[in-house]
């Protein structure tokens, strides 16, 4: 086959040495383009915008996960340094964290409807946090390391101890405005 194209081509050259295109074919090519550019001038715009969209949502995604996996690769790491030290320790620790945050979260929850009470409830549990965090900086260049940690346990006691007198005054104090509430009507 390749064969009967190299002679074809060979016989007819003459053929197709003289024979010039439409002088506006160019043209009619170029207007073709045109006309199909501008009739799918739409979908490009949408294709790019869809593209930058989820380039933006995979960068978010990509970095939020690291900052996930960094999150609980330190506080592996830290539970497992106060595990060295002393497991029981640790895992007291570690529950009173949980009980702190827990208690912060129902603290939030319920102070939404006194938000200046709540705020100087978080003037408060800002110093103990701010003291915990010393305590926990502390912990790294102690020479007692079981010392330290016990500080902090008896710092994150002293956080639960407080955020349940807080717990307890919220409701003490909506407890108050539904009885109000209740008499009115």
């Amino acid at each position: 086959m390749k064969t009967d194209l190299k002679s074809f081509i060979q016989e007819n050259r003459g053929a197709f040495d003289s024979a010039n295109p439409p002088e506006d074919l160019w043209q009619r090519i170029a207007d073709g383009l045109d006309k199909q550019h501008r009739g799918n001038s739409k979908k490009p715009q949408k294709i790019a915008r869809l593209s930058h969209v989820l380039k933006v949502a995979a960068v978010t995604f990509l970095v939020g996960t690291a900052g996930i996996l960094v999150y609980f690769y330190g506080k592996r790491e830290a539970y497992l340094d106060y595990s060295r030290i002393n497991p029981d320790l640790a895992a007291e620790q570690q529950l009173y964290t949980q009980m702190v945050l827990r208690k912060k979260d129902s603290i939030a929850y319920i102070a939404v409807s006194d938000p200046e009470l709540y705020g100087e409830f978080s003037n408060v549990l800002n110093q103990m946090e701010a003291n915990y965090d010393m305590l926990k900086e502390e912990f790294t260049r102690s020479p007692n390391k079981e010392l330290t940690l016990e500080a902090m346990i008896r710092n994150l006691r002293a956080q639960i101890d407080i955020l349940s007198q807080q717990l307890d005054v919220l409701n003490y104090i909506n407890n108050s405005k539904n009885q109000n509430r209740d008499e009115q009507i």
